[in-house]
């Protein structure tokens, strides 16, 4: 494995300088094809002197001729620049696999979260991966400023210059219990309800937070919690056997209450629907195949 240290020390720039004089025999000629000055090839080559401790190239006649240092540096620099050579090429193709980062809550499962995931997907050379935020420690400015992700879905706005932070949708909130629950109807007074047990979505959004706090002190009265779980899932599975009440996803609801016999609640509480921002950084619009998931996620 190579000593990344001892690279960055390196100018790489000296060796591609070096290549091209060895190729030509010439300064001029190689300040020609690299469309850079003489003169800056020249100090080049003299910086590379100094670190080799070598002429590398000595006069003969009109031009130059490249000292046994200068062929050995050669014979090693040929394979190893066209392989680099190869590498960048491959990363210029169209066909070339990529892999796009997805953060986003699990609050936000929803058709139009859906959709984008199958813009995504329409590129056969592309691997989604998608990274729940809940299970993360850092906040979005810093998943976003070390390139961790493409795109980041939150229920939080984000204002800041090297990124772009859009309306995306938003996330309804619903009571939901088992079908079968001994006390519970299709629908439930406050009373009635604060005789119930719950589960928690345990969120790191803070508006979850807030509406959860806001809540348990007014309209739910001090939710009695019998169940806390990050996992959606885990929470949507307690409710199919047992006698707990939750707060969930609309969406989530719909695609899994056939599945787990789960029913909603109607009642005169008013749940909230959670304003979910499609965060992503300005430069990448700059890539080609960025910039066009971008503009058909507009016309979603």
């Amino acid at each position: 494995m190579a000593n990344l240290y001892n690279l960055k020390r390196f100018d790489l720039n000296l060796l591609i300088i070096f290549e091209c004089i060895y190729q030509n025999l010439s300064i001029s000629k190689a300040a020609q094809t690299l469309f850079i000055t003489p003169s800056a090839v020249s100090q080049s080559l003299q910086r590379l002197r100094v670190q080799l401790n070598d002429p590398l190239f000595v006069r003969a006649g009109k031009g130059i001729t490249p000292t046994t240092v200068a062929d050995n540096l050669h014979l090693h620099l040929e394979d190893n620049l066209n392989g680099l050579e190869q590498t960048i090429n491959i990363m210029g193709k169209a066909d070339l696999r990529r892999r796009f980062v997805v953060y986003g809550p699990q609050l936000h499962a929803q058709p139009k979260l859906n959709q984008f995931m199958n813009i995504l997907l329409e590129d056969r050379n592309l691997e989604v991966v998608y990274h729940d935020t809940a299970t993360e420690t850092e906040d979005i400015e810093e998943i976003m400023n070390y390139r961790k992700a493409d795109v980041v879905f939150t229920l939080q706005q984000h204002s800041n210059r090297s990124l772009v932070c859009v309306p995306f949708s938003e996330a309804q909130l619903i009571l939901a219990c088992s079908q079968n629950h001994p006390r519970l109807g299709d629908s439930a007074t406050s009373e009635q309800l604060s005789q119930e047990r719950f589960t928690l979505y345990q969120a790191r959004e803070h508006q979850i937070k807030e509406f959860q706090k806001a809540n348990d002190s007014a309209q739910l009265t001090e939710r009695d919690i019998a169940f806390t779980s990050s996992s959606l899932m885990a929470i949507f599975n307690t409710l199919n056997h047992s006698d707990l009440v939750g707060i969930v996803p609309k969406f989530a609801f719909e695609l899994l209450k056939d599945v787990l016999t789960l029913k909603e609640i109607s009642t005169k509480i008013i749940l909230p629907s959670f304003p979910i921002y499609m965060i992503y950084s300005r430069s990448s619009m700059s890539l080609p195949f960025f910039s066009k998931i971008i503009e058909k996620t507009k016309n979603l």
